[in-house]
């Protein structure tokens, strides 16, 4: 009889300890998914402050040159010109103010009710001299926009943990590192993950002009490092463009 007992003691205990270890592993289960959780969430918080970073950076650079872009717009003979320079720019301080104070998401449905108001002021200054001017600011405010709208889906369509495929040494080193092997073009990507910048711009940044400076910004298109908006327009990064910062940033730091 008691040998019976101590046989059904040692099957309880065993029971118990299938059950307590079942338990553990769900906890382990559990705990790796709250992990994985909590780590997306810090990745998420981590892109989004690059994201209002570098929109930050690119706000300060539209609000230093907005008092010229606007001077380009308006009319030259235009006895309004002064009180619509000062009325322009004051929108686009307002519109800058919220991207570096609230975020993209913000920014960006400010720049949507600015642009609809352009749009109806021009139509109701159909036939004169502010027809043009408003639809001229109307243009640049969309450009704005897709700035705003490069600098945050670039961010996000970079994910460091993404699946690589079998590497291809020949076309890594013809589009990436030796585009990259020239300090101008290195100093040419990095001014534009600070910005979209025009070519006149990129000139004085790095003193070079014409066909040097085309020369250049030609190769980095060709490796789709950067991008033009639209026929003659500024520059911008690609996200293959911020790829390679980020990576470069990261060979850096790791050496320290």
């Amino acid at each position: 009889m008691a040998k019976q007992n101590e046989q059904t003691a040692q099957e309880a205990t065993t029971k118990a300890l299938r059950e307590l270890k079942q338990e553990v592993g769900s906890l382990k289960t559990e705990l790796g998914r709250i992990e994985s959780v909590i780590l997306k969430e810090r990745l998420s918080a981590v892109e989004e402050a690059l994201s209002q970073n570098r929109l930050m950076q690119y706000a300060d650079l539209v609000n230093e040159e907005a008092s010229e872009d606007i001077d380009r717009l308006l009319n030259t003979d235009c006895e309004k010109r002064t009180k619509c320079h000062d009325y322009f720019k004051k929108q686009l301080a307002e519109t800058l103010l919220i991207a570096k104070s609230s975020g993209s998401k913000e920014a960006l449905a400010d720049l949507d009710a600015r642009i609809n108001q352009a749009g109806s002021n021009a139509e109701k200054a159909t036939g004169t001299q502010c027809e043009s001017c408003q639809t001229k600011f109307q243009k640049k405010l969309k450009r704005e926009k897709r700035a705003f709208q490069t600098i945050v889906l670039v961010e996000k369509n970079y994910d460091p943990n993404r699946n690589q495929k079998e590497i291809d040494v020949p076309s890594i080193v013809e589009n990436l590192l030796e585009p990259l092997s020239s300090p101008v073009r290195l100093k040419i990507l990095i001014s534009l993950y600070e910005g979209k910048k025009s070519f006149s711009k990129l000139s004085q940044i790095m003193e070079l002009k014409g066909g040097h400076l085309i020369f250049h910004l030609k190769r980095l298109r060709d490796s789709t490092l950067i991008a033009q908006e639209d026929n003659k327009g500024d520059y911008i990064i690609t996200p293959k463009g911020v790829d390679a910062i980020k990576k470069i940033v990261f060979l850096q730091t790791t050496e320290k």
